[in-house]
């Protein structure tokens, strides 16, 4: 198996995979995220064989369960059907958890996806509220979890 590469991209970078993963039949502007230009944002891809496989990015948005926390958003988390369970998913989280803890972030949250419930909780994530419909992109739970030194406080 190809090693897995993570490695910083522009939020540019990140647009061809939104669109064929997360947001085919739509128009190319709902491809362009909010905080996607904010300066302390990060685009991360995951790289094998030089090739960009998967990305997420992750900007700091406040978190409606818990306002006064320091939270930040996961957002456009995908890797490309071929590279499923290879590991680059978690690794473009991991990658996104340890930039939020970095910069001192106290939880990290996401719209997931209802079929990718199994990754998130396997990656320290629990559910918020009630499953959801979005039209575009079908059933979704808020995914939050605590970073840090607040993992042990949140346990």
């Amino acid at each position: 198996m190809s090693e897995i590469v993570i490695r910083i991209i522009s939020a540019a970078e990140t647009r061809p995979i939104r669109h064929l993963v997360l947001r085919p039949h739509q128009p190319l502007e709902t491809l362009v995220y909010p905080g996607d230009d904010a300066p302390d944002s990060l685009h991360v891809g995951a790289f094998l064989d030089g090739a960009l496989a998967g990305i997420a990015s992750v900007s700091r948005q406040s978190f409606a369960g818990a306002p006064d926390l320091d939270a930040w958003q996961l957002r456009g988390m995908a890797t490309l059907p071929n590279v499923r369970r290879m590991g680059c998913g978690a690794a473009l989280v991991r990658a996104c958890i340890a930039h939020v803890e970095a910069n001192n972030g106290a939880a990290l949250w996401c719209n997931g996806r209802t079929s990718a419930l199994r990754f998130y909780r396997a990656l320290g994530f629990e559910t918020r509220g009630e499953e959801f419909m979005t039209p575009e992109t079908g059933p979704h739970f808020v995914m939050w979890r605590a970073i840090g030194v607040h993992e042990a406080a949140a346990a």
